[in-house]
């Protein structure tokens, strides 16, 4: 444990960071629906800071998703490109600067927050400034894949399962916090004095990262290899594509099982982001939670899957259950609390659905693993990039499926998207089970893991402790 924490490095900015996306996320929510409310009701302050006035209206909460489906849009169809751009700059330029960019906008961001929530009264379209400069800077899809790729390039090989680890701490450490605390602080200090505490946060990060941060040594480049901007996201986007397009038309042991799985991923992950869209204002509708409320509920449910997955994973897998096999009891448990989700009536019910989403990290922890298991040692790179592309596609073909639809289900079953969802998921459930079966009966030893071992890079830190 010692060893470890004194190996912590972007994981720090990285804890920030995420402290303050989860500390924003409820509060910028509840600051779109009283801007809408204000907006309908001719200004009235008083009226709008209480939710209970007009948490059953169907406008604004139609409203209110139009405008965070266009928000979602204004974030990611930028950052998609500049990740991208980012992403080629860390293999030819730097390593260091590419993690501060995205930092940069996000900061920038905040600051327009700060401003548009003192100024409460302003349109909530200006909101979307915030979105256009973080999206641009690479938005959080920037930052969680340059702080991966930062911890890769300048870690051993055998510290590398720490690098990723300690990611994934920092995601769920800083989500369940700032889950907890974002409507209670909102609730105490205001939207402007929450919008500056987090962009305190950011500054730190920021800071860290120009202080700490180091750079690698690069080879020149010859001029003939300069590009424009333009030229380089192009090349690196069609790259992408064309290592998408070669994964799955390989010829390979279980090629068509490889295809499958990408699909049934690509299933989970877009009803992952449109429910994930929506819940805030379908717990709003049904039980008249504001940010403070909806805070807590998700602070709880982060941070059970947070340990969950990162301690009860690791011993099911190497104990009892393969990657395809707990992926599987991930979406089981997942059309259960989808089930529960569509006909939630009061808060003890909404609570007890915490219990059953402990293994709903399974389900991405599970699928990338599996996958990966289906993958030369060679391709492991550009089956991450494979996942990456679809991961983005599919996020912003939910946030539009979803946002859209939702408003129309107020009027005769809200819960209507969930039970769809929850019917949705026998899709990846039964490919996964089946592929997984498939698997391990003719090829045994990829349920192994992609390294073909039980734990090579554990095996590796012990023979060098003790030489």
């Amino acid at each position: 444990m010692i060893r470890y924490l004194r190996m912590l490095g972007m994981e720090i900015p990285l804890f920030l960071y995420m402290l303050g996306s989860y500390l924003n996320y409820p509060v910028f929510q509840n600051l779109i629906y009283e801007k809408e409310c204000l907006i309908k009701y001719e200004q009235n302050v008083t009226f709008c800071r209480n939710v209970s006035n007009y948490y059953k209206d169907k406008d604004i909460q139609s409203s209110a998703n139009h405008f965070y489906f266009i928000s979602s849009l204004t974030l990611l169809c930028p950052s998609l490109v500049t990740t991208l751009l980012l992403g080629a700059a860390t293999d030819f330029w730097s390593i260091k600067i590419p993690l501060i960019i995205p930092y940069i906008g996000c900061i920038l961001g905040t600051i327009n927050y700060v401003f548009q929530s003192y100024f409460i009264h302003t349109s909530v379209y200006f909101l979307l400034i915030s979105d256009a400069l973080f999206g641009l800077c690479g938005g959080f899809i920037a930052i969680i894949s340059t702080t991966l790729t930062y911890g890769v390039k300048t870690s051993m090989l055998r510290y590398r399962s720490y690098r990723i680890a300690g990611v994934e701490g920092a995601i769920g450490l800083g989500g369940t916090v700032g889950f907890a605390l974002s409507g209670t602080i909102r609730e105490a200090c205001g939207y402007a004095v929450t919008f500056l505490i987090i962009l305190g946060l950011q500054l730190i990060a920021l800071l860290y990262l120009l202080l700490l941060a180091k750079e690698t040594e690069f080879e020149p480049v010859r001029p003939d290899e300069h590009t424009s901007l333009i030229s380089t996201t192009g090349k690196q986007l069609i790259s992408v594509i064309r290592e998408f397009y070669r994964v799955l038309t390989k010829s390979r042991p279980f090629r068509m099982i490889l295809s499958l799985n990408l699909l049934a991923f690509g299933i989970e992950m877009l009803i992952f982001s449109g429910l994930s869209d929506i819940q805030y204002s379908y717990l709003r509708y049904k039980l008249q939670w504001g940010d403070k409320k909806y805070g807590w509920f998700s602070g709880l449910s982060y941070g059970i899957t947070t340990a969950t997955v990162l301690f009860l994973y690791p011993l099911l897998r190497m104990k009892w259950m393969s990657d395809g096999m707990l992926a599987t009891v991930g979406l089981f448990f997942k059309m259960i609390s989808l089930f529960m989700f569509a006909f939630v009536q009061n808060e003890a019910m909404a609570y007890s659905i915490a219990v059953v989403v402990m293994f709903n990290r399974f389900v991405s922890t599970g699928f990338r693993a599996f996958i990966s298991s289906l993958i030369d040692m060679q391709e492991q790179g550009k089956i991450f990039s494979v996942i990456a592309l679809l991961e983005g596609i599919t996020t912003l073909v939910a946030t539009s499926i979803y946002n859209n639809l939702y408003p129309k289900t107020l009027s005769f079953f809200p819960g209507l998207l969930y039970l769809i969802s929850a019917a949705l998921l026998l899709v990846p459930l039964t490919i996964v089970s089946t592929s997984d079966y498939v698997v391990r009966n003719r090829r045994p030893e990829v349920s192994e893991g992609i390294l073909n071992s039980h734990n090579d890079v554990i095996d590796e830190v012990t023979s060098t402790d003790s030489t």
